[in-house]
């Protein structure tokens, strides 16, 4: 329970007496036990025998991709990485996915309320992606990245008085499923060459070099 304990424990940020935020020390999520946040999904046995001598996160992806076993590191990295930057990683693939096949405009739509929520996360901005799903599908992409932004953290509960909050590990499944959609939506023979890029962009996210963009360029 080491781990659920340190997801719901990571702030988003601290109040400082003065009253202004400041963002808490940064969260190395390549640095964490690969164990357990394997614990958070369900590992082949054959996967799990590369965990026996307790590596970082980082090292476990790796050896997992250089062992065939792309599902494996998909999840880690999407239950291991913050929920934004999880989120941000799923976006980023959907993102190079459709430029290869078109979307509805609903979808659009969809994934613009991501992007928004991503560069500026406002309990607002995740109702609208909650509100979204169903014109999405909840089945595509877009509705999956939707769904995920609204189980990030704060209140699922429809009445305003009863806070309820989400299932911690929700966000990351939702993540790592729409990375794999990305890596089947246009060319699904050539899944696992797309896969594998998809991974190297997450370890990219999870190193902090492909920042979340200045909120400038959120949509209008």
């Amino acid at each position: 329970m080491k781990l659920l304990d340190a997801v719901l424990a990571r702030p988003v940020a601290t109040i400082e007496s003065s009253g202004t935020l400041s963002p808490p020390a940064p969260f190395k999520a390549l640095e964490q036990r690969a164990i357990e946040v394997a614990s958070l999904f369900n590992a082949s046995s054959i996967a799990l025998k590369l965990l026996d001598d307790d590596p970082q996160l980082g090292t476990a992806v790796e050896r997992m991709v250089d062992g065939g076993h792309l599902g494996e590191a998909r999840r880690l990295l999407s239950h291991g990485m913050e929920r934004r930057d999880s989120i941000w990683w799923a976006y980023l693939c959907a993102m190079e996915a459709i430029r290869h096949k078109d979307i509805t405009a609903e979808q659009q739509i969809g994934f613009d309320l991501v992007l928004a929520w991503i560069m500026a996360p406002t309990d607002a901005k995740r109702k609208g992606c909650k509100n979204a799903i169903r014109s999405c599908g909840s089945t595509s992409m877009a509705g999956i990245l939707c769904f995920a932004v609204w189980l990030s953290g704060g209140s699922i509960s429809p009445y305003a008085k009863r806070h309820i909050e989400p299932n911690p590990h929700a966000c990351g499944r939702l993540c790592s499923a729409t990375v794999y959609l990305s890596s089947v939506y246009f060319d699904p023979g050539r899944w696992r060459s797309y896969l594998g890029h998809f991974i190297a962009t997450g370890i990219l996210v999870a190193k902090g070099d492909c920042p979340i963009p200045s909120q400038a360029k959120v949509p209008v």
